[in-house]
């Protein structure tokens, strides 16, 4: 644009703001961004057909323009009744506003837990689209919804929020919501898949993503879109927190280390049966390991109650078309292996026998007599 055309967008904006004085001053600058952005770009379309008349011609007068846009934005006019007397509250409004802020509670919880909480979200979802009707077509009924002490008290805590050191800090992350607008679509159409199974809920959630698309934009300079931009914002959100702790249990359960921890006990199956020596089942034996833990395993009756103890064996649940029976016994029959019993002869020690020596005589010998 060349210096008159910057003089006169200017003008016009001047005009706007003057026309908006009455407001907080956070709140003028926040419609201001937005309309002077807005001015600012179609003073760019017309090019050298630009002028201030051919401007006020497309959006209207500097205060008209104001005037829609302060009625978008939840304000009465100075002129109005409900600006004399400083806004009245009526159940109506305070029935939009509070369908407002339980629709994106609900939403949010809805694609987080998966669809879950269906019922509730359906009803509340219908309270959320008939206020967003009444908004659209009940006029005035912005301007007694920002009269609301809630509706203030958001306000006033929205405008702190802007004048705080964090808010600066994202304060540049305005110029990144049309990228949030389409990645909002797309977990909404991601929740479509996630949450609405059948095929009818999820062209609704499609068609969900579509006017959110819509909502984005407009919603910033017409705060009757937030009835739609807002429950999809809750429900984008519950979605991204879905996927986000899906992969983070995923990546927690794949295995790290091969390594096995030897305090931890053994694994114990769900049932034991326990035999004497001659095959005989044994019953209400407790089982310990070597550590003296018990191991306990848990075990459902027919009833639901669950049982967690080492006591073997336990009744088998049989489901057929009767019902739900416990049978206890043992299911089969074993068997004991024959344990060879291996005999061995007595082994005989000889005792090594001794070589007897004649034993020398005692009788005396003979007198040999010699005959000369």
């Amino acid at each position: 644009m060349n210096t008159q055309t910057n003089t006169e967008v200017q003008h016009y904006l001047d005009g706007m703001r003057d026309a908006l004085s009455d407001l907080p001053a956070a709140e003028v600058a926040e419609i201001m961004d937005d309309a002077g952005a807005h001015v600012v770009e179609v003073a760019e379309e017309m090019g050298d057909e630009f002028s201030l008349a051919a401007l006020i011609d497309r959006l209207g007068t500097p205060r008209a323009y104001a005037e829609e846009l302060r009625v978008a934005a939840g304000y009465p006019s100075p002129s109005s009744p409900a600006a004399a007397t400083g806004g009245g509250t009526s159940f109506v409004a305070r029935l939009a506003f509070w369908s407002l802020v339980a629709g994106t509670v609900v939403a949010f919880g809805f694609g987080f837990t998966r669809g879950d909480t269906l019922e509730a979200t359906v009803l509340v979802g219908l309270c959320t689209a008939a206020a967003a009707l009444l908004v659209f077509r009940q006029e005035g009924l912005m301007a007694d919804i920002a009269a609301l002490p809630e509706t203030k008290a958001v306000k006033d805590a929205l405008a702190r929020a802007d004048r705080s050191d964090v808010q600066r800090a994202f304060a540049s992350l305005r110029t990144f919501q049309p990228v949030w607008w389409v990645g909002r679509a797309l977990l909404i159409a991601a929740g479509g898949i996630l949450v609405y199974r059948p095929a009818f809920g999820f062209l609704v959630a499609l068609a969900l993503a579509a006017l959110s698309l819509v909502a984005g934009p407009k919603a910033r300079t017409d705060r009757r879109w937030l009835w739609v931009s807002l429950p999809s914002t809750g429900f984008a959100l519950g979605v991204l927190l879905l996927i986000l702790g899906t992969l983070m249990t995923r990546w927690d359960s794949y295995p790290i280390s091969n390594s096995t921890s030897y305090n931890a006990p053994p694994p114990t199956p769900a049932n034991i049966y326990v035999f004497d020596k001659d095959g005989k089942p044994l019953t209400d034996v407790h089982l310990y390991d070597e550590d003296g833990r018990p191991l306990n395993a848990p075990w459902y009756g027919c009833d639901g109650d669950n049982r967690h103890d080492n006591r073997y064996p336990r009744p088998r649940v049989v489901h057929d078309e009767t019902g739900c029976h416990e049978t206890p016994g043992v299911p089969f029959t074993v068997v004991m292996p024959t344990v060879p019993t291996t005999t061995t002869p007595p082994t005989t020690t000889s005792q090594p026998t001794a070589t007897e020596s004649p034993a020398p005589s005692t009788t005396p010998s003979a007198p040999v007599t010699t005959t000369g």
